[in-house]
């Protein structure tokens, strides 16, 4: 279930990043936000709560990427 949160800039920079580029760690998100790091942080733990972005971790490496249902609507989206 999609919790209603409201996207501000920085999260809507991280889903444009996310969509333009795939699955990024935090980093590399972080330097083409040119966001703060914890700031990337916490936007990105919001995205995965309220279901727009997928976390996966590899021991201390955490990847973000927008979720396959999302990920067909953003699409669609974009071709309109």
């Amino acid at each position: 279930m999609i919790q209603e949160i409201e996207l501000d800039e920085d999260h809507k920079k991280i889903l444009d990043i996310l969509y333009k580029y795939g699955e990024m760690n935090i980093s590399k998100i972080t330097r083409l936000a040119g966001l703060h790091y914890r700031t990337t942080v916490k936007k990105l733990e919001e995205l995965v709560k309220i279901g727009l972005v997928e976390e996966r971790r590899f021991g201390r490496l955490r990847l973000f990427r927008i979720k396959g249902r999302i990920w067909g609507i953003l699409e669609l989206k974009r071709q309109l």
